[in-house]
């Protein structure tokens, strides 16, 4: 019998792994870090991880999937690692990202644990990595497992994973989207039906808007920049500096070509320019549209360097392209935003996920007349504007329900990667839908069959 064990700690958006189990062979599916939560407390459940452990499957480069990928690679030195090409140049420079936050937090919080790895661990992971191919079968060893690597569509390299054990098949969808970025295309999912579906939850809260779709809230953006523009602002939107920084990136230099918004300059962070450098160079090695635009020569975003941020005077007509998304303080948004504040001209556009408890989920409850903590600044009133267009890398829950249940069609569904209201709306109304389907919201460290045990 395979089984399957939740390691994330709670059943919410967290350090995302997932271990797979058959007779003394074992499987991990990703190894991420909590992205709300500190120390060894971000880690998944890392003692539940056979010593034995043979392979890892990791499914894009995201922090909350390969945050803890050192911890594990250093714990497991016979493990397998495998991602596609795309993952791997993106998960090293992240990882190194991860050793400089973890190691100023040391300092500046006091963090004794910290760093929980170092660079020459990550260099000592990186090693180990082998890359693997679109569409092609692979195999693990003597066990039973195969596995089948899909494009999921959310970032570059992301990943479904078809899984073939014992005559079934299940699907771990990772993080995927079912629509078109302006980079990424929808995902490439293989045919249904499935044994089991291993299903991503994170917008099972978030209803979509009928007629608010990618194209709805394109245009938003570009005429909230024309406006801003017009009375003489500037433009800050908070991004990640992988995925979401090269979206906005192309779609902002494909507007300025298009005469939808003035050639105005763009400033993107230094961690967003080396992830756009492997954005360009990946371009023709995974799928992806536009396959030709190299966005650092063609839309020369300038490098915005934050030891400017004690003497900056904000331009009117420019757009500041920076991290971190969430505004998490000590980052350049968090820092600039307080120069955006006082000034009713200028705008902060979100483009993505803001946690509520979060800077930038902070800032967005308190909008335009309202007044935000924002940490070691004390509370301070916003007289910018304060906007949020939803241009998000995940599928919509509505996408997402009719494409597992009309398409996928599995007999079991594990609910994962979503915090407890997103689940319980899935749950439900996947059971008012398919009643017979069986679904499971996984129990953190606890093995459960991956395939029904019912005839």
């Amino acid at each position: 019998m395979v089984t399957f064990t939740n390691l994330t700690r709670a059943p919410e958006i967290g350090a995302n792994s997932y271990l797979l189990r058959a007779g003394e062979h074992s499987v991990l599916l990703d190894a991420g870090m909590h992205p709300r939560q500190d120390g060894w407390d971000a880690t998944p459940l890392l003692d539940q991880i056979p010593e034995d452990l043979e392979t890892i499957l990791i499914s894009h480069a995201h922090h909350d999937h390969i945050g803890s990928l050192p911890l594990v690679t250093a714990a497991h030195l016979g493990a397998k690692v495998l991602m596609t090409s795309g993952t791997a140049a993106l998960t090293e420079p992240l990882l190194h990202n991860s050793v400089n936050v973890m190691t100023r937090q040391r300092r500046e919080l006091g963090r004794t644990d910290y760093p929980l790895y170092t660079h020459r661990g990550v260099d000592d992971s990186a090693v180990t990595w082998e890359l693997a191919n679109l569409n092609r079968p692979i195999r693990v060893d003597s066990s039973e497992f195969e596995f089948v690597l899909h494009d999921a569509g959310h970032v570059a390299g992301s990943v479904m994973t078809e899984i073939r054990a014992e005559n079934h098949r299940a699907l771990y969808t990772g993080d995927f989207n079912l629509q078109r970025q302006t980079l990424m295309l929808p995902c490439q999912h293989p045919p249904g039906p499935f044994d089991t579906l291993i299903m991503e939850t994170t917008r099972g809260a978030q209803a979509a808007v009928p007629g608010q779709d990618r194209t709805f809230f394109e245009e938003g953006l570009l005429a909230g920049i024309r406006q801003t523009f017009e009375r003489g602002g500037a433009v800050l939107i908070p991004v990640f500096a992988m995925g979401k920084t090269q979206e906005v990136l192309a779609l902002l230099h494909q507007a300025r070509i298009e005469g939808k918004i003035p050639k105005a300059p763009i400033y993107i962070g230094g961690l967003g320019r080396v992830m756009t450098e492997v954005y360009d160079r990946q371009r023709t090695l995974n799928p992806r549209q536009h396959g030709g635009l190299r966005l650092i020569p063609e839309a020369q975003p300038e490098t915005f360097d934050p030891r400017r941020l004690p003497n900056l005077r904000l331009r009117g007509g420019h757009i500041y392209l920076l991290s971190s998304g969430m505004m998490t303080p000590h980052t350049t948004s968090h820092t600039i935003a307080r120069l955006f504040f006082p000034r009713e001209h200028d705008s902060i556009f979100f483009v993505g996920y803001t946690d509520p408890a979060s800077p930038s989920g902070l800032l967005r409850k308190a909008g335009q007349g309202g007044k935000v903590d924002w940490g070691e600044s004390g509370t301070l009133p916003v007289r910018c504007e304060v906007r949020y267009f939803d241009l998000t890398a995940h599928a919509t829950r509505e996408d997402i329900l009719r494409w597992a249940c009309e398409e996928i069609q599995p007999s079991r569904v594990l609910l994962v990667h979503g915090d407890p209201d997103a689940q319980a709306w899935f749950a439900s109304q996947m059971a008012l839908q398919r009643p017979k389907m069986e679904i499971v919201q996984p129990p953190p460290g606890q093995p459960i069959p991956l395939f029904s045990q019912t005839p």
